[in-house]
């Protein structure tokens, strides 16, 4: 099977994941949101992580030659800014990431706040504003 372009997505629903993604791949989708948390660490040591079967974690820190490495910087500042609008939420799921190997083994809080990090642009609503109206419906949904 292909590996699949992320630069060509248009949902990440039903997304395996991948095991690296390259920066210029970058889309915010929710699979992505976690593998950078997850690599979170290797980010703010102003290294982009690399797949690496000696590592830890299977990924080491590469150092980004040129100005590239200011994509790095701008990158984990801005899962950072996310991450800090849903308070304990974003603290629980930036610990889940670093201890899970998918997504989908998040807990029910660590998803509430990865989808709300998700996303092309900063979500304008509060963190509690857009989660009571996801669970609305959501409810909504079930009882149709």
């Amino acid at each position: 099977m292909a590996e699949l372009d992320c630069r060509k997505c248009r949902s990440w629903k039903g997304c395996p994941g991948k095991e690296w993604y390259h920066y210029g791949e970058i889309r915010w989708c929710a699979q992505q949101s976690f593998w950078l948390l997850k690599y979170a660490d290797i980010l703010h040591g102003g290294q982009w992580p690399v797949p690496d079967a000696t590592a830890p974690g299977g990924m080491r820190g590469r150092t980004v030659t040129g100005a590239a490495f200011t994509k790095v910087a701008l990158i984990i500042a801005e899962v950072d800014r996310r991450l800090k609008k849903t308070e304990w939420r974003g603290r629980l799921l930036a610990e889940e990431c670093k201890n899970r190997e998918k997504m989908h083994y998040l807990s029910d809080d660590a998803k509430d706040a990865l989808y709300y990090v998700a996303g092309w642009s900063l979500k304008e609503r509060d963190f509690s504003d857009w989660l009571k109206d996801r669970k609305y419906h959501r409810k909504a949904i079930k009882m149709s």
